[in-house]
C-alpha cells in the first residue's frame, strides 16, 4: 500500500448506508488505522479560517506566545515552544511548536469542581486575537460532530448497537492542537514530530499542501500521506487499540521538518470521558481467552501518557 484509503462519510451520516461506511472503517481500522474522510460535514470555510488564525497565532513574537504558555495551565492548554515535547526519545525533542486549546470548562462544571485532572478554564489568545476563540469553538463543535458519526460507524463494524459509545463521550477530553513546522536550518536533523502513536481514541487531521507526514506501513517504510482537497485524515489512537484487544491497530507515525516553508497543521484529538471505563469489547475478545489489557479510566490513561511526553509536566514531578 503507497497511499491511504479514502472513505466518503456521507452514507453514515445522512443513514443512506451506514453499514457500508462502516465495513470501509473496519477494513481500515484493522489494516493500518489510518484513513481519509470525505463527505465529513467541516465547512471548507471553516476549516480555512482556522488554519489562518493558526497561521496568524505562530507569527507572533515569541513573548507574546508565551504570555498563554502550557505550564500557566491546570488542564494542558496553552503554547508549547520548540522543542519543549520529546515524541521520540532517541532522536530528542521535536522541533514544532504548537497550541493546544482544550474545552473550556468554567470553575462551576462539576468535574473542576471536584478538582479532576485535565478539566478546567482553557488559555485563549484573546488580547492578541480577539476573534481567535469563535473560530476555534466553531471549529471544534464540528470535529466533535464528526468524532460521533465516526464512533457511530466502528460500534456498528464491531457488531455493537450504533449508540454504543455515545455515553462514554458526554464530556470528552478532547483538545484542537494547532500545529506549526518551521524550515529546517541545514544541518538541523531534530525530527519534526518523532515517530510515535497518539494517545486517544480518534484524531482528526487537516494539514496544509506541504507534506511531511509519513505513516509506518505495515511491510517496513513509510507511507506519505497527500489528501485530497478538503478531505481530513483520521488515525487511531492507542485507546481504541486497547478497547478492541488490538483488533483495530494504532500506528506510528511522523513528521518531517519542511524545507524552505513552514508547515501548519490542525489535530483534534479525541478520547472519552474521564472517568469511562476502556475495558475489551467483548466482541473482541475470543471465547474463552482473557484480555490483553486490565481495564483502566480513560482519563488515567491519557495522564501517564503525557506525563511522559512534555517537559514542563517532568519538570512538575522533579519538583
Amino acid at each position: 500500500m503507497d497511499s491511504l484509503p479514502i472513505i466518503d462519510l456521507r452514507p453514515l451520516r445522512d443513514g443512506g448506508d451506514p453499514h457500508a461506511v462502516a465495513d470501509a472503517l473496519d477494513a481500515a481500522c484493522t489494516d493500518l488505522g489510518f484513513f481519509v474522510v470525505t463527505g465529513h460535514g467541516l465547512a471548507s470555510e471553516l476549516r480555512a479560517a482556522m488554519m489562518e488564525q493558526a497561521q496568524r497565532f505562530f507569527a507572533l513574537p515569541a513573548d507574546e506566545k508565551m504570555q498563554i504558555w502550557i505550564g500557566k495551565s491546570s488542564c494542558h492548554s496553552g503554547y508549547v515552544p520548540p522543542k519543549a515535547e520529546t515524541l521520540d526519545a532517541a532522536l530528542g525533542a521535536d522541533s514544532k511548536e504548537a497550541l493546544d486549546i482544550t474545552i473550556d470548562r468554567g470553575p462551576d462544571h462539576p468535574e473542576v469542581m471536584a478538582g479532576t485532572p485535565l478539566h478546567g478554564p482553557a488559555q485563549w489568545p484573546d488580547s492578541l486575537m480577539p476573534e481567535f476563540k469563535s473560530v476555534a469553538e466553531e471549529y471544534s463543535k464540528a470535529c466533535l460532530d464528526i468524532n460521533a458519526h465516526l464512533m457511530c460507524g466502528l460500534a456498528l463494524a464491531l457488531g455493537l448497537e450504533v449508540d454504543a459509545f455515545e455515553p462514554m463521550f458526554t464530556d470528552p477530553i478532547a483538545s484542537l492542537r494547532m500545529l506549526n513546522y518551521p524550515p529546517a536550518p541545514a544541518g538541523d536533523l531534530a525530527p519534526g514530530a518523532g515517530a510515535h502513536t497518539d494517545y486517544g481514541s480518534l484524531t482528526l487531521l487537516a494539514q496544509d499542501d506541504i507534506g511531511g507526514l509519513q505513516v509506518a506501513a505495515r511491510g517496513g517504510g513509510w507511507i506519505d500521506v497527500v489528501t485530497p482537497p478538503d478531505a481530513l485524515i483520521v488515525n487511531l489512537g492507542d485507546m481504541i487499540a486497547r478497547w478492541t484487544n488490538h483488533r483495530y491497530v494504532s500506528t506510528r507515525h511522523r513528521v518531517l521538518n519542511p524545507v524552505g516553508a513552514h508547515r501548519y497543521s490542525i489535530p483534534y484529538f479525541v478520547a472519552p470521558d474521564f472517568h469511562a471505563v476502556i475495558e475489551a469489547i467483548p466482541t473482541c475478545v475470543e471465547p474463552g481467552a482473557e484480555p490483553i489489557y486490565p481495564p483502566i479510566e480513560a482519563g488515567e490513561y491519557m495522564l501517564s501518557r503525557f506525563d511522559a511526553t512534555h517537559d514542563y509536566l517532568k519538570e512538575k514531578q522533579v519538583s
